[in-house]
């Protein structure tokens, strides 16, 4: 058990913030080298560990309005993700710049990476310039939300 920085209540490890004076608890973690933990369910392959097919980011609903559960599949080397009518995933919305991240394959699994735009691409709430992604790792771009998926 920890305790809170702010007012010293006792909050759990996985807690992100106290439940007594809802400070926001960090306890190190950098948003360049997030790499978030799980715990690996038995009999599911990790990425990149030579299992799996492919992976698919499954469009949640988006943070004010309702998206419609598409399904997208991350099956080329680079997938774009922009509102630019060129984008292997077009996103149109003005809070998604026209190029906005990239979902690229490579021998050691999935990667995300933000193209430089404005608002930013976060990994499980946390904003990100590159991270390696795992199965159910939740990603916003804009007003969208999407979770991948290994398939």
């Amino acid at each position: 058990m920890r305790t809170c920085p702010e007012c010293g209540a006792a909050v759990e490890t996985d807690m992100k913030f106290c439940p007594e004076c809802g400070q926001r608890l960090d306890f190190g973690q950098s948003t360049v080298s997030y790499a978030p933990s799980f715990d690996e369910e038995e009999g599911v392959d990790p990425v990149g560990s030579g299992g799996t097919n492919g992976a698919s980011l499954i469009e949640l609903d988006q943070v004010e309005g309702t998206a419609g559960r598409r399904m997208h599949d991350v099956g080329e080397e680079v997938v774009t993700v922009g509102r630019g009518p060129e984008s292997s995933i077009h996103l149109d919305d003005v809070t998604v710049s026209r190029e906005h991240a990239e979902v690229m394959r490579g021998d050691s699994g999935y990667r995300i990476r933000d193209a430089g735009s404005l608002n930013g691409t976060y990994v499980n709430r946390v904003r990100v310039d590159s991270v390696d992604l795992r199965n159910g790792d939740e990603i916003q771009i804009g007003r969208y939300r999407f979770k991948f998926v290994v398939t």
